[in-house]
């Protein structure tokens, strides 16, 4: 099974759609998936069509009352086969300050999904645009992170920092975690500007054998089907949108991570400058 981080503390930069639409193309490909959302705004909840209003119990009392909360009072079934999600609560945005003093309270995330190991083939989680205690639960609990791009130079200059924070994590608590994938997202081929991006990303050694082939582009359809509250391969099946994240889903289930080694060391020497 693999444990996969979804992660950028920029906020805009598509992540959530991310999350969203390669859990709902896995599942069409036959992958049994778990959504964790982690973010206090819901939204890989919502955009999996579930009603926050009827939610009796979230990540949130799962992570803070872990001896009162069993994993199966949270998970919830979608209207997609094969996928379910573990819903988020506005309440996770006290998480830092209930977890305050609180022993281990990095490893909360990870000792709760220890029973779901044989479960699901892939348990993605959906972090806060933030690296604060949230992130850090999620990183320490992942195998694997991904990153989600936006072809926009305040995201590429913001990248340094989220890969200094991964690297801390693997030093001190998670030495297994691995980068296994960036998504290039809301990428415009028509446009120098994208173009550099995609570039600068595959000339960072660190991430230069993971970068993901497919580039998500921009496509008002994927804003739409989150109005929706549906997968855009749902809402729109022929839409780009829908076809970029079925090839990133297909990447994703296809990679041989056995192969992907990057050292998850921060590059100090990235060149975050866009012109």
């Amino acid at each position: 099974m693999r444990i996969i981080s979804v992660c950028n503390q920029k906020g805009g930069c598509g992540k959530t759609t991310t999350v969203i639409n390669v859990a709902a193309g896995l599942a069409k490909l036959g992958q049994r998936v778990l959504v964790v959302d982690l973010d206090s705004q819901c939204n890989a909840t919502t955009g999996l069509g579930i009603d926050t209003s009827e939610i009796e119990k979230s990540v949130f009392e799962l992570l803070v009352e872990p001896k009162k909360t069993n994993l199966e009072d949270v998970i919830l079934e979608t209207q997609y086969e094969n996928l379910h999600i573990a819903p988020a609560s506005i309440e996770l945005s006290e998480f830092e300050s209930r977890m305050a003093g609180e022993i281990g309270r990095e490893n909360r995330l990870k000792k709760a999904l220890l029973p779901l190991h044989s479960l699901y083939d892939f348990i993605i989680l959906d972090t806060p645009p933030s690296l604060g205690l949230l992130s850090v639960n999620a990183l320490n609990a992942a195998n694997e992170v991904q990153i989600a791009l936006q072809a926009h130079p305040f995201a590429f200059d913001g990248l340094n920092l989220l890969l200094e924070t991964i690297s801390l994590i693997k030093e001190e608590l998670n030495p297994k975690l691995k980068i296994t994938g960036l998504v290039v997202t809301m990428f415009d081929s028509r446009t120098k500007l994208s173009r550099e991006i995609v570039d600068k990303v595959m000339n960072i050694e660190l991430l230069s054998n993971c970068v993901f082939k497919t580039c998500i582009r921009q496509n008002v359809k994927l804003a739409e089907a989150v109005k929706a509250r549906k997968s855009v391969l749902t809402y729109d099946p022929s839409c780009t949108g829908a076809e970029d994240y079925l090839s990133l889903s297909k990447e994703i289930c296809l990679q041989n991570i056995s192969q992907i080694t990057p050292d998850v060391t921060a590059n100090k020497n990235i060149e975050t400058t866009v012109e």
